[in-house]
Parts: C-alpha cells; sequence; structure tokens
C-alpha cells in the first residue's frame, strides 16, 4: 500500500508530500489525520525550520476533499460520516494556517476545493505555470468553502463573487491578483527553490519568485456593473443584457449551476465574514444542510460519475427562509 504523505528532512526543511495520486490527492480523515501528527512532530523538531507541502506527482497538488467518498457516505445515509470529511478538512486548513513555523505551499497542478484551502492559507503560497486553481462547488449542488470566502472576500471589487458564482478556473497570474498567492515559478525550477531552501533564508530565495499583479481597473468596472446586483435574478439579468465579450461565457456558466446553491453563494459573500475561523463554521453550516440535498448526488452524478454535465437540478421553490436556514447548524469546527 503507498503511503498517504511522504516525509523527508533535507537541510532545515521539513518536506510533506502529498500521495494520493489515483485521487488526485484528495483528502480524507486518514490523509488529515497523517499530515497533522507528521507536522506535530516537526513542531517541536529543531533542526525543522520551514515546512514544505508539495505533491508527488505533477497532475494535481489536490483535487479537494474525497467527493467520491463523501457522496458514497450520502447515498448510505451515512450523512455524519459526510460531514466528517468536511469537518477533518476545515480543521487541517485552520491548523495549517495557524502553524507556528512557515509553511510553503507547492501549487503545481490542479488545486481546487479543500485543495484551495490547503495551499492558500500557508504563510508562503507557491503556484507554477502549470496550476490550475478554482472552486467549483456550484456546478455539484454545494458552495465554495474550504475557507476560500476569505480570499474571494477580499480580492478586488465583485472578482470574487464573479469566480464563486461561474466556478471558473484560474491560473498563476490569476491566482496572484486575486489573493491566493504571492509567488509564481516555472515548473522546471520547482526543485532548484527547494534546493536554495535548504540552506538560505527563505525570504532571500522567494523574494525574487514575487508576484505583483493587478486587474485592469476598466475590466474591475465591467465586472462591477453586472455583479454588484441585489440578488442572482439580477446578476444573471444582466449579464443576458450585456455586451462585455466575458459575459456570454459567464452566464453559461452561471446557468449551469445549481440554482439553490448560487442563491447561498451569493448571501455567503455578502455576509463579508472575514476571520478564516468564522468562514470555516459557516462553511460547515452550510455543507450541513447542502449534502443533504438531492442537487448534491445529481451534481455528483452528471460532474463526477455520469460526467454528462447535464444535471437536473430541484425545480423547488427558493425563499429567503430557506435560504437562511442553511447559515444554521448544531455542527461545530471545534467543540
Amino acid at each position: 500500500m503507498n503511503r498517504l504523505i511522504i516525509c523527508q528532512k533535507k537541510g532545515k526543511l521539513g518536506i510533506l508530500t502529498l500521495n494520493r495520486p489515483k485521487s488526485l490527492n484528495a483528502i480524507n480523515p486518514a490523509l488529515q489525520q497523517e499530515i497533522i501528527s507528521q507536522l506535530e512532530l516537526w513542531k517541536t523538531d529543531r533542526l525543522i525550520q520551514e515546512i514544505v507541502i508539495n505533491s508527488s506527482h505533477t497532475k494535481a497538488f489536490c483535487a479537494g476533499g474525497d467527493i467520491r467518498e463523501i457522496a458514497s457516505f450520502v447515498k448510505a445515509g451515512q450523512y455524519e460520516q459526510a460531514i466528517d470529511v468536511f469537518i477533518h478538512n476545515y480543521q487541517l486548513i485552520y491548523y495549517i494556517s495557524k502553524y507556528p513555523k512557515p509553511v510553503i505551499s507547492i501549487m503545481d497542478g490542479i488545486t481546487m476545493g479543500g485543495g484551495v484551502g490547503l495551499g492558500c492559507f500557508s504563510s508562503h503560497r507557491i503556484v507554477t505555470g502549470r496550476a490550475v486553481l478554482a472552486m467549483p462547488e456550484v456546478m455539484i449542488g454545494l458552495t465554495p468553502d474550504a475557507g476560500s470566502n476569505c480570499l474571494f472576500g477580499k480580492a478586488p471589487g465583485y472578482m470574487g463573487l464573479r469566480m464563486m458564482l461561474t466556478g471558473k478556473r484560474f491560473q498563476a497570474e490569476e491566482a496572484i491578483k486575486l489573493g491566493f498567492a504571492d509567488y509564481r515559478v516555472s515548473a522546471s525550477m520547482v526543485d532548484f527553490v527547494l534546493t536554495q531552501l535548504e540552506k538560505r533564508d527563505i525570504d532571500d530565495v522567494l523574494s525574487y519568485l514575487k508576484r505583483e499583479k493587478e486587474y485592469d481597473p476598466s475590466f474591475l468596472k465591467e465586472v462591477e456593473t453586472i455583479y454588484n446586483a441585489p440578488d442572482i435574478k439580477t446578476i444573471i439579468a444582466n449579464l443576458k443584457q450585456s455586451d462585455f465579450p466575458w459575459a456570454k461565457e459567464d452566464l453559461k456558466e452561471i446557468l449551469q449551476a445549481c440554482p439553490f446553491s448560487l442563491h447561498i453563494t451569493y448571501k455567503a459573500w455578502q455576509n463579508k465574514l472575514s476571520d478564516l475561523k468564522d468562514v470555516l463554521q459557516q462553511d460547515l453550516s452550510i455543507i450541513s444542510h447542502l449534502v443533504m440535498r438531492s442537487d448534491f448526488m445529481e451534481g455528483v452524478r452528471a460532474s463526477v460519475i455520469d460526467k454528462d454535465r447535464s444535471p437536473k437540478w430541484s425545480a423547488d421553490s427558493i425563499s429567503s427562509k430557506i435560504i437562511d436556514t442553511c447559515f444554521v447548524s448544531s455542527y461545530k469546527l471545534y467543540s
């Protein structure tokens, strides 16, 4: 059996390599526990000054929570086990964010869902030219989670809301513009950077990789005219009436998303929570409701199992009272 993580000590580095290639390093409770156990050991190791989290293969850094496993629990009516996967994921993200030593995440390849949470809340966030980030949860009946609302909420203008509602993929430069990463390196240079980090000061090594990228102000204004709206219905109407070249694709993506998820996502973004722990608790409250809805299993069927990309979403009416209910839950991130 392959180890879920591969651990190495090189110079002053502790290198923790995710090693679930068949599942694209999807996070389940077993992987979460191994990561935290190893980081606990390194926390008190005086020879280890910095931690690196990377992947054993180039296709993915981490594809997020193990959706197939979660769906199998839901199908069997084992909702507690399904929600437990999210709890373990969120606790790992918060643990990483509070780790007392510098944590360098190297996001090379697919980085989605909980993978964004794992990589983008480390102290030093590196993306490669192969990195592909996204929070596409609205396409499977859920909502962008894993603390991502913390990042989307701080993104320039209405870009965060736009990315949450469309589930768009974005690469290295846009990850930096959105505030999801700080440094960019070519994939071919990663090993060289690691070698340098083994013996040199972290800031000296990474300073030349620092990237400052910003959106064109005129584009941000265009996005605002569409997404600065009182509800999802108005956003869709704005997109239908827009002549902006990018609006047609946005409309196509939003119309493919789960309608209920769009309303939940809009409200979550409007809440403007800024503390990661509060955002993760909000995520948990919402998710504990959404996994029990038929939309989740239908979204997984259409996107992950059958892959026909033609989900038949629930036609039930969506009221503000039902939406508000999803923000209240007995599940707690920490008891």
